[in-house]
């Protein structure tokens, strides 16, 4: 992973592509057998033979979400936890990565509160405190003070600044 000065992640999520179901195990998720929903699938079973095969996806679609912020923050945290994980982790943690990156970047960086799926998910609790413990360290003149617009619009010089005084 990319680390010379590209420490600059705060926020997740992925603009689709990889789904747990095309994990590459032949017929990796299975088809549920009754269900409301047609199209439902069961999570694609870890085994013996699959397992490090499974944490090399995970890792590359932590580090390959098409979002520099989203790839540097779940692509480290991956690198970092990926091994230590048990299945039904990895499993959890493969949950997250079919999350959209513009939801998982406003959950982490709290711009909108996580639905309660992701709040029960363990690996996104821990990135999520990542986030915001990284966001409460940075560089206060970088940080958008409480209710200050962020995004300028291309008209802005044409408006009258506050700081101006009229004569």
């Amino acid at each position: 992973m990319a680390t010379n000065g590209l420490r600059l992640w705060l926020g997740l999520s992925r603009s689709g592509g990889y789904r747990s179901t095309a994990l590459g195990f032949g017929s990796a998720a299975r088809p549920l057998s009754s269900g409301p929903a047609s199209g439902q699938t069961l999570p694609p079973e870890i085994t013996e033979e699959n397992r490090e095969n499974f944490r090399r996806r995970l890792l590359y679609r932590s580090q390959q979400r098409g979002w520099l912020e989203l790839d540097l923050v779940m692509g480290e945290w991956a690198e970092k936890n990926l091994k230590s994980l048990c299945d039904e982790r990895l499993l959890a943690y493969s949950e997250l990565l079919d999350e959209e990156n513009p939801d998982l970047f406003k959950w982490f960086t709290g711009q909108l509160p996580a639905p309660e799926n992701m709040r029960k998910n363990f690996a996104f609790n821990l990135i999520h405190q990542e986030v915001q413990r990284r966001m409460k360290a940075g560089n206060a003149e970088s940080m958008n003070r409480s209710g200050a617009e962020w995004v300028r619009g291309w008209n802005d010089r044409d408006k009258p600044s506050s700081s101006s005084s009229s004569s």
